[in-house]
């Protein structure tokens, strides 16, 4: 059995991390992309839009990308064909049934404490020392601890590295994380995009040198990246190339839509939610950092607790699994899973490649406002069901509602409604769509 765990592009050259026959597997590879051009031969290949077209491959991205910008507008020679050279590639090598091995896969869960006397450790500043890392992974099972103080682990499969300072600390982490027996395929935890990897990237850059956080990439490659969240707010994220990243929280908010929207997505709530249990309470020391200085020991256990609890949330709901499911049903990355548009893409590519046809070229589209969507104005008490009312005030547009009848049908029939009431109330949905 051979699948990918990571294809990220690098220039030129397509990086691959996977496993063929339970080993795992690195390869740089340099990648020809192929387009297609019309042409009047005989040919197997036709466009989306049903002209002949015949594939030709570029010795790289460069020389692919010029080809297309001569011509580019000219009439009756469209080039088409997918500018995701990473989609391209995982065709290529993968064109069907993509076959993983879920248990091979090295999932680590890990989570950082950093000092907080002096208020909140903001990750792009990354200020305050990194004073305890707890990770484990599903291969060895172990927790795997740094510190600076003296902790006794009080079970077997905790491992415990005591260190002198926060740079002895830092570098037999990394020294850890970057051995190929340890290097994970993914990394996860409980906001671990906006904050435990962004702050270990800056601190170790700022502690031990930019090289050093390099580290945190199998290949070596960090690239940081800018990111808008639902609320509109920038954060700083790091792109550690060679490792998907799959930030629990992430993965709760996407998929785990059948526990409804939550009062807070902190992981204290979310535990009990889902487990009926608490992070690890440190009330009769004020705070957290009152708990570091009077009780590491326990501090150390509040550490390894947070890792227990994600490790538990999936044991329970599946969301990695599932996340990984789904990118080797597309053919993607598994943190593409997490977007909207791009899986939808990808499937669509792939679909139409196995029936030998061409899609045009996706055209780069300049960001504009629109105007709202057109919604009709409800008439009062005309219909009598609340959840009706509910809808129709809600703003709903008729495409929307048009999409909803089904599932209200659904509903309205557990109430037990007679059909032919029930058909009087599809009548009258439907007629706001004349």
């Amino acid at each position: 059995m051979q699948f990918y765990t990571s294809v990220n592009r690098l220039g030129n050259s397509i990086l691959v991390r996977g496993y063929k026959d339970g080993v795992k597997t690195q390869e740089r590879i340099k990648f020809k992309p192929t387009y297609y051009v019309p042409t009047k031969e005989k040919t197997e290949w036709k466009s989306l839009s049903g002209k002949p077209v015949a594939p030709v491959t570029f010795n790289d991205a460069k020389e692919a990308r010029d080809f297309i910008k001569r011509y580019k507008g000219m009439d009756n020679f469209e080039v088409v064909g997918n500018k995701n050279h990473i989609a391209q590639w995982v065709y290529d090598v993968y064109p069907n049934k993509i076959r993983f091995d879920r248990e091979a896969i090295n999932t680590s869960t890990i989570d950082i404490e950093v000092a907080s006397d002096d208020g909140f450790p903001e990750p792009e500043y990354a200020e305050h020392p990194v004073i305890t890392i707890t990770i484990k992974n599903n291969i060895d099972e172990l927790y795997h601890v740094w510190g600076m103080d003296e902790y006794k682990p009080d079970r077997n499969n905790v491992v415990y590295y005591q260190c002198a300072d926060e740079a002895e600390l830092l570098l037999s982490f990394l020294a850890h994380w970057h051995n190929p027996s340890n290097c994970p395929d993914v990394i996860t935890g409980w906001n671990t995009t906006f904050f435990d990897i962004p702050y270990l990237v800056n601190r170790i850059t700022k502690v031990l040198g930019e090289n050093k956080a390099k580290m945190l990439s199998p290949w070596k490659h960090v690239r940081e990246r800018k990111v808008i969240d639902k609320n509109k707010n920038e954060h700083q994220a790091y792109e550690l190339t060679g490792i998907q990243q799959l930030d629990y929280l992430d993965l709760f908010q996407k998929f785990a839509y059948t526990y409804g929207k939550q009062e807070t997505y902190k992981l204290d709530h979310i535990a009990y939610v889902v487990l009926g249990e608490n992070k690890l309470s440190y009330d009769e020391y004020g705070s957290l950092h009152g708990l570091y200085k009077h009780d590491f020991q326990k501090f150390v256990d509040y550490n390894i607790k947070d890792v227990e609890l994600v490790d538990r949330l999936e044991d329970k709901l599946g969301l990695i699994t599932l996340a990984m499911t789904m990118a080797y049903k597309a053919g993607c990355n598994y943190v593409d899973t997490l977007g909207t548009t791009g899986i939808w893409e990808t499937i669509i590519y792939r679909d139409l490649m196995s029936k030998k046809i061409v899609p045009h070229l996706k055209k780069e589209k300049t960001k504009k406002k629109y105007p709202g969507a057109y919604v009709k104005e409800p008439v009062p008490n005309m219909y009598e069901h609340p959840c009706i009312q509910i809808l129709l005030c809600s703003g709903i547009c008729h495409l929307k509602l048009l999409l909803m009848v089904c599932s209200i049908q659904m509903y309205l029939l557990s109430l037990h409604w007679n059909e032919k009431k029930l058909i009087i109330m599809k009548t009258k949905l439907l007629l706001l769509m004349v």
